[in-house]
């Protein structure tokens, strides 16, 4: 039940890039890509660190995983547009 608890809130409190490419498809700024990116990472660092009681090792491998997977789907609807020449 707890791992279920803490998928539920990494998918609930990741998914920055994928909403920035949701409200503003094929508009997203090269920083606000950033700051998405970067916010994911923490967020989800932070909450796998208090949630799961993960090292910190594990703590930051849970949040480049989530970030990465986050960046694509954001990638696939259109939120990289800015990193095009």
């Amino acid at each position: 039940m707890r791992r279920l608890v803490v998928a539920f809130a990494l998918t609930q409190l990741a998914g920055c890039v994928t909403g920035a490419s949701i409200v503003r498809p094929n508009r997203v700024s090269l920083p606000v890509l950033i700051g998405a990116a970067a916010a994911d990472f923490v967020v989800t660092s932070l909450a796998a660190s208090a949630i799961e009681d993960y090292s910190t090792g594990g703590s930051l491998a849970t949040g480049a995983a989530v970030m990465a997977a986050d960046v694509a789907v954001g990638c696939l609807l259109g939120g990289c547009s800015s990193l095009r020449p």
